[in-house]
């Protein structure tokens, strides 16, 4: 089940001190950890072959997207390299260097992973105890 905990937004704009529903991550699963996870699937695999066909797969998502394709995996998800930047004032003004201000990757659900974790599932998400335990004031962060 999902949990949210609840955020002030400090921004100097028109989200300032309006409240927001965050997702309250209790951990982050590490390679080992989705190995033994997938393995209590009863995966026919190894810890070590899972973790070398993973291993594997993220060196070639890097290597396909950096060579500007998008990779699909499906009932997962398309990865692919996203810019941002500001806009030049005529096409002869814009320079790569200058008007692209970083790439990162991005990632979009498709599929079962879409319809799974993006579908109409509110009656799965409750508030974090933490968000209780530690008061409002400890969960007012700052929103950019």
């Amino acid at each position: 089940m999902l949990k949210y905990i609840l955020n002030q937004s400090q921004a100097n704009n028109a989200t300032k001190d309006k409240w927001y529903g965050r997702i309250f991550y209790e951990e982050t699963v590490d390679l080992d950890g989705l190995a033994e996870h997938m393995i209590s699937h009863c995966s026919s695999y190894s810890k070590g072959q899972l973790k070398g066909i993973i291993t594997d797969m993220v060196s070639c998502i890097h290597e396909l997207t950096t060579q500007g394709k998008k990779v699909k995996l499906p009932d997962l998800g398309i990865f692919r390299i996203r810019t941002q930047g500001k806009g030049a004032k005529s096409l002869k003004e814009l320079s790569t260097m200058e008007h692209i201000l970083f790439m990162n990757l991005g990632f979009r659900p498709v599929g079962d992973m879409r319809s799974r974790t993006w579908g109409d599932d509110h009656a799965r998400l409750r508030e974090s105890e933490q968000s209780h335990n530690r008061g409002r004031s400890a969960y007012k962060r700052r929103l950019a």
